[in-house]
Formats: structure tokens, sequence, C-alpha cells
């Protein structure tokens, strides 16, 4: 599409270039003729738009061509080459010097037009001054005139905005050189008009005049040799001298010797008689028949022949001549009225030189007054223009500023609005400068929002990230090595939770003031957020991030003073290493983390150097966490079966629904992998009810094929009780499924009376209200004491496997056991033994009273059908 438009804009400029040199060679050789040779040529006017818009290489070969074509073909004499020269001198000048091409015209004419053409005069014969002054003043008028009207179109009118030659926002043009040009125009386009048809009316006048000259001659003389004898006019047809000699006084008496002659031949053309000299008649007689007969208003006008080669366009009508000629009524005889064109191109030359005299003298008065009255009207602009030059900079600096003043009213006018725009742009500059300072002071302050933490002061997590890409740059190539070291405070979230978020900000505070202290000029320490800090060390020495580790540790030594009284924390330490742990920012960042997270599991305060199985451990616990992310929708997870079993009998009472996960490539996974896994992602709740679920529809169906009606106890995390809808989701599953409450029950652990007992005391109570019994499981290794158990809505309580190892042996153990299942069944709670696995612990806690037991002893976790087999055995052979 755009080289479809540049073909466009070529060809368009071609054309418009094609057209205006044909107008330039047809000017050249078609002149406007004016009187006696005098013609005006406006062949320059197209040479000087090709130049402007084209240039050079254009307009010069075109004049070149134009000029020769009408010298060599078309006979037009050597002075039009005179037209040649200007258009060189302003076109070749106005390149070097950028100079107005008017001026440059006037120079020309003053220096090489005025010789060039007394030149021409001189060597074109006798002449006389009114012909060199009226050839000198026209061809000035009409260089100058070309030049003016080709700046006025090339100015004025969008020929390069039609051209596609500039884009639509034109150059400004200064107002001097338009009013110069418009007053000029305005001036010589009606003189040279006048001028012109005043010529013509004059040439027009001066042939009338001599017709009617003509006219009443012939008149007369035929009156009067109407009245001439037969022997008088025989004696003429005989050309007797008598009466030839008669015949010459007659024309004496008619003739006006200084303004015409008469003449007369008889029917053989023979002249007769005349009133010229002898000597004029015979030269006039010869070149007679050497000139060309031109007719124009009943006269034939007589010129030497046109020569190949002619210089000054007026030498031909030097010698011409009015020829009048009638046939007598009377004789056979033919008067001749010859009146010198010389006669009257005096006069007519005189008329043209007085209206060029007015015209140049006109026209340097209208410019003087269009250069005085741009003066009067430009200079208060120009002051204003000065003063405004640089305006915001002088506003800025203060500088005081002097406006004009003026005589015109629309000056003042501008004057006064651009010093109100000026007082009004310094109260923008001041609020400007005003606004820059608040904006300074808020990038001050943004920059250390965004490179410091608002709370501590310290260097935040944006300003860690770029200080360790700049020292990974520092320490490459080189001995020095860099350590990463996050610190997590322990126990934060109980200290911010139970004191309030103002004790933990101000924890924080007292933190980052030792850990400042600590840092030194080989370590950098930053806050990324929240109770995590973490320092960058440069060493040598293989001691070195150990011993800063053991140093931020013992910060912790001493308690902090929280509202009025001492608290003591630790901190937890992983340390990664560049570059033997990772070669950018994010791997020594994620290995610190991993490090870290080690050290909190291995205690309360201390450090952990990165090593390789962590990241292996680390990568399966991710690798079995995004697995089992898919194990619920791919149906990966399925349940196993436990039976609960009366200690006296092993008759099946009940069973746990246990789940289990078969991997799609590493086949069975324990729940030891990845239950806390689940826990830890929060899937946990997912796969909670998804077993939930599972157990009433595999109740359900037990019912429906007639076997003994068991409950099945199900786990529930304690991450359900934090979370809303939990009774609603478990009503809508008995629901669905058409299972009694009172075939399942839930099996929770001590850690869900943590916190909000009460609100879990209420969620307990709601599920109980349901049917559905309630289990503490692992009894004795959480939070629960023996005095809360009466305050819970529970019906069992199951004795963790660390109560039974080895209670039969200790005594101990049996003794707490003992005190256990007694306190139970006083609140009349069943108590329910896992983890049997010997037929001494089967005997110890049957002769104990305890209602149910569970264990490898009795059976492993059984699959869906084996359990279905298991329940047969026992009930058939009961």
């Amino acid at each position: 599409m755009r080289n479809s438009f540049a073909a466009s804009h070529r060809i368009r400029s071609w054309l418009f270039m094609a057209g205006t040199a044909s107008l330039a060679l047809v000017t050249a050789s078609q002149q406007l003729q004016l009187i006696y040779g005098i013609t005006f040529v406006f062949t320059n006017l197209f040479i000087m738009l090709l130049y402007r818009l084209f240039g050079l290489r254009t307009a010069l070969p075109v004049a070149a061509a134009a000029y020769g074509a009408a010298v060599l073909a078309f006979h037009i004499p050597l002075f039009v080459l005179i037209f040649l020269m200007e258009v060189c001198w302003v076109t070749l000048l106005h390149k070097k010097t950028k100079r107005s091409p008017l001026k440059l015209n006037v120079w020309f004419w003053a220096a090489c037009g005025l010789p060039l053409i007394l030149l021409a005069c001189l060597l074109s014969g006798p002449f006389d001054a009114t012909e060199f002054v009226l050839l000198f003043f026209l061809s000035a008028v009409n260089g100058l005139f070309n030049v003016l009207l080709s700046e006025i179109i090339y100015y004025f009118v969008p020929i390069k905005r039609l051209l596609k030659r500039e884009s639509s926002m034109r150059a400004p043009i200064p107002f001097r050189m338009a009013l110069l040009n418009a007053s000029i125009a305005i001036v010589a386009v009606p003189f040279l008009l006048i001028m012109m048809i005043s010529g013509w009316k004059a040439y027009d006048a001066s042939l009338h005049m001599a017709g009617q000259i003509a006219g009443s001659t012939t008149s007369i003389l035929s009156e009067e040799l109407s009245h001439w004898s037969e022997e008088e006019l025989l004696g003429i047809r005989l050309r007797n001298r008598i009466q030839l000699a008669h015949l010459h006084d007659l024309l004496d008496r008619h003739a006006d010797y200084r303004r015409y002659h008469l003449t007369l031949a008889n029917e053989d053309r023979i002249p007769l008689a005349s009133t010229m000299a002898l000597e004029e008649f015979k030269a006039w007689k010869p070149k007679r028949f050497a000139m060309e007969s031109i007719e124009d208003h009943g006269f034939r006008i007589e010129m030497p022949r046109q020569s190949a080669v002619q210089l000054l366009p007026t030498e031909r009508w030097r010698d011409a001549n009015y020829v009048y000629k009638a046939k007598l009524d009377s004789l056979p005889l033919t008067l001749s009225v010859i009146f010198p064109v010389s006669s009257y191109k005096d006069h007519i030359f005189q008329e043209y030189i007085y209206y060029l005299t007015s015209l140049l003298v006109s026209a340097a008065i209208a410019a003087g007054l269009a250069l005085g009255m741009n003066r009067w009207l430009s200079q208060g602009l120009m002051q204003l223009a000065g003063s405004t030059t640089n305006l915001p900079d002088k506003l800025k600096q203060r500088v005081a500023m002097e406006w004009p003043v003026s005589g015109i009213l629309e000056v003042n006018s501008v004057v006064h609005n651009v010093k109100e725009m000026s007082n009004n742009l310094q109260l923008m500059f001041q609020e400007s400068e005003h606004m820059n300072e608040q904006l300074r002071m808020s990038e001050e302050k943004l920059h250390h929002l965004a490179f410091y933490d608002s709370l501590t002061g310290m260097p935040n997590r944006h300003h860690f990230r770029q200080s360790l890409e700049a020292l990974f740059a520092e320490v490459d190539g080189s001995d020095e090595r860099i350590a990463v070291m996050f610190v997590d405070l322990n126990r934060f979230k109980q200290i911010n939770d139970s004191l309030g978020h103002a004790a933990g900000d101000v924890l924080l505070q007292h933190v980052a003031g030792r850990f400042t202290w600590l840092a030194d000029g080989s370590s950098q320490v930053f806050r990324l957020g929240g109770d995590e800090f973490v320092f960058v060390q440069r060493f040598r020495s293989e001691e070195a991030p150990g011993r800063l580790a053991e140093q931020i540790c013992g910060c912790f030594n001493e308690p902090f003073e929280l509202m009025g009284a001492s608290f003591y924390t630790a901190a937890s330490v992983g340390i990664s290493l560049y570059p033997e742990h990772g070669q950018t920012i994010d791997d020594i960042v994620k290995k610190a983390d991993i490090a870290m997270y080690v050290a909190k599991e291995n205690g309360p305060s201390g450090y952990h150097l990165f090593d390789k199985e962590l990241e292996d451990t680390l990568s399966e616990k991710m690798e079995l966490e995004n697995g089992l992310r898919n194990a619920l929708k791919n149906q990966e997870l399925f349940l196993e079966y436990q039976p609960k079993v009366h200690p006296n009998t092993g008759t099946p009472l009940g069973f746990e629904a246990l789940i289990r996960w078969r991997h799609p490539v590493k086949g069975l996974i324990s729940p030891v992998k990845f239950i806390p896994l689940a826990e830890a992602s929060g899937i946990i709740t997912d796969i909670d009810l998804w077993v939930f679920r599972e157990a009433c529809e595999q109740t359900k169906e037990w019912q429906a094929q007639g076997l003994p009606a068991l409950p099945i106890s199900v786990n529930l995390s304690a991450k359900h009780f934090g979370q809303p809808m939990l009774v609603e989701r478990i009503r809508a599953i008995l629901n669905e499924t058409g299972v009694d409450g009172k075939s399942i029950s839930i099996e929770i652990t001590e850690s869900v009376f943590i916190r909000q007992v009460e609100e879990v005391i209420d969620v307990l109570g709601r599920i109980r209200a349901m049917g559905i019994d309630i289990s503490i499981d692992d009894f004795g290794t959480g939070y629960s004491s023996l005095s809360q158990l009466q305050r819970l809505p529970i019906s069992v309580v199951k004795l963790d496997r660390t109560f039974i190892s080895g209670a039969d042996k200790d005594a101990l153990k049996s003794s707490i056991v003992k005190a256990v299942i007694e306190l139970a069944h006083s609140m009349g709670l069943k108590v329910v033994a896992e983890g049997i696995e010997t037929e001494e612990e089967r005997s110890f806690f049957e002769e104990l009273n305890c209602d149910e037991l569970q264990g490898y002893y009795f059976s492993k976790p059984l699959p869906r059908e084996r359990l279905e087999l298991y329940i047969k055995t026992h009930f058939n052979a009961d």
C-alpha cells in the first residue's frame, strides 16, 4: 500500500514537471507581442518554479532547452538569451547565498543587464537612446515580474503539498517578505496591464490617424486630378516631363515631409512622381521590393526581411514604414502614402518609458511603504519575540521582563495577552518548583519504601536481591564466596497471637536492632517480611559462616522486654553458599530456606548448612505433593479396613477406614509419607471428606448385602475445625448416601483442642447430635488431660501405641493404663487399645476390661474384598 502511494506521488511530480517544462518551452518561442518588436517573456516564471520545486539539475537544463529552441528553431532574436543569463545568475547565487531571488535579480540587471543591452544596441547598428532605455527598463521589469510572481506562487499556492513534497505543516513565511511581495505585486500587475493596453491603444490610434490622413489626401488628389484636361492626363500617361512636373508640384502641395511622403505610380507600377528626395527615393525604391508586406488596418507594413540571425527584436522596425495604397478614380494611377514607423515608434516608446518609470517608482514607493509599515507593524512584535525568546528559561531565572508598547491596538492586545500568559506561566513554574520539591521528597520516600522496611528501617527484599546480585558479580573470578543465611524467629506467631500485633512489631524492632549491631563490613542484614531476616556474608575462611550463625543465635540468649515483661525466643538459621549451592539468586535463596526449615525441625535454636541430601528430600516431597493433588482426580486413593475386636472372643465390633495411595509410578506409598504432606498443604480436608463418603457408601453396600451393620470409624484432621461448613458437609454426605449416623464414627486427635476449644466443642456436639460417635485418637500424646474429658462430647478414648507397648511388663505404664481405663469407664466412655501385636498384650488389656482391641495381632488392614470374607468367616463360625 505504501509503495503504491509513493508511486502515485512520483507520477504526480513527473507530470507537474513535464507540464511546467512544456510551458517554459512554449513561452520562450511564443512571446507576448507588445509593439514594434517589444515582447514580454514568461519563460523564467516557470524556470524559477522548477528550480524551487526540483532544484538546479532540473531547472537549468530546461532553461537551456527552452531558449536554445527559441533561437535555433523559431529564429527568436538573440536578445532573448539575456533572460537565460538572468535565470542562471539568480538560481546559482540563490543556491549558494540563500539571498532573496528578487534582490539577486535587481543585482543582475544593474550589474549585467544594463551593459549587455547597451552592447547589443551598439552591435545592432544605428539606434536612438529611447530604444535602448525602453529595452533595458522593459527587460528588467519583465525579469523582476517573473521572479516576483514565481515567489508568490511558491510561497502562497500549496503546490508542494499537492505534490506531497512537504509535510502538512508548512514552513512559516516572514511577515516582511509577504507584505513586500504583496505590495509590489499589487502595484506592478495593474501597471503592466495598463501599460500593455495603453501601448496597444496608442498603436491603433496611430494607424487610425495615418489612415485618416491617407484617405483624405487620396480624396483631395483624386478631386484635383479630376479637373485636369484630357491633354494633361494624356501627357501624364505619356510621361511628359511638363505634366510630370505639374504632378510633382501637386504632391508637394499636399505632402507633410515630417510625417509622410506621397508617390504616384502608373499601371506598370513605375513611379511617376514622389515627394521624397532623389537620394531618399533611390534608397527606398529597391528596399521596397525587399520588404515583407503585412496587412493591417488597410495598410501595408513594409520592413526589411528577417535574417537568419537577428540580435535585437527592434532592429527591423527601425526602417519600417506604414504604406497606404489607393487607385485614383480619374486616372489609372496608384497613390502610395508612406508613413515612416519611426515617427510613431519614438512617441509610443516614450510613453512606454514613462509608464515603466512610473511603475518602477511606484514599486519602489510601495516597497518603501511596505518596509516602513512592516517596521511599524512588526517593531512591537519583534520586541515581543525578543522578549519571549527562551521565555521559560527567563521566567525560571526570574529575569525582569521588558514588554514593548505599540501604537497598534491589536499588537498591544497581543502583548497584553502574552504578558498575562507569562505571569500565569511564572506562577505555574513556581507551583511546579514546589511540586518538584515535593516530588523529590516523595521519590526519596518511595525509594526508601522501595528499598527499606518501614517497620525496622532495615533494607528490604528488593534491596536484598539487588545487593546479592552485585555481590555475585564482584566475587566471580576471585577466592571470595557468599553465604546467605535465612533467619526465622521461633514461636513468633504464638507471641503475635497472644500479645497482639503491636507487641509483635516491637519484638521485630528489637531483633532488628540486635541484628544491625551484629552486621559488620563483611556482612549485611535484610528483613524480607514477617519474622524472616537474611544475612549476606562475604568470606574466605570456611569457619566464617558458622561463626556468624552462632552469633545470630546468640542474639536471643538475652530476653526481650515486651508489654512490661521479659520474653525469650529463639531463631533458626539456614545457610547456603555461592557458588557451591547455585548460580542464581533464586537457587541460593531457595536452598537457604530449605536449610532453615531443617534447622527449625532440629531444635528450638540452631543453624543448618544446606547439603545435597536436603535437596533430594525436598524434591521427593514436592513430587509427592504434586502427585497427591492429582491422586483424587485419577482415583489413585483407596481404603483398607482394620478390624476392632472384642478382647475375649475376638469377634469384630467395628472397623477403622485407613487410606492408601497407589502411585502410578512409585507404587504403594506409605501414609507416613503422604499424610504429613497432605496436612501441610491443606489437601487433607478434601481427602478426609472423600474417605468419609467412601466409608458411607461402603457401609450402605454391605448393609444391602445383608452383612452385619458394624460401625466404621474415619479419621478427621484438625484442619477441618478451622473451616466453616464442616457439619453441613458431613450431613450432606449422610443424606446423599442414605447411611444412619450411628453406622459411622469419627476419630480426632487431641491437637484440635490447641485453640478455640469452645468452638471445637460446639462443632463436635453438633456432629454427635447426628448419632455419630466421636473418638479421641492417640490419647495421651497431645494437649488433653483426663479432667477435660468430661467437657468433651466424645464416646470413645483410643489409647496410643506408646502406652500399650510393654505395658504388660512395665509396672509404671501398667498403673497409668489401668487408671486411664478405670477413669474413662467411670465417665461412661469406651476404651480402645490400638497396636496390639502379642498375646501378652491382648491378655493384659483383657484383664483391664478394655472394651475393644485393634492391631496386627488380630488382623492387618484388609482391602474391601478380603474384609467381606473376614466378616463372613467370623459370623458364620459364630
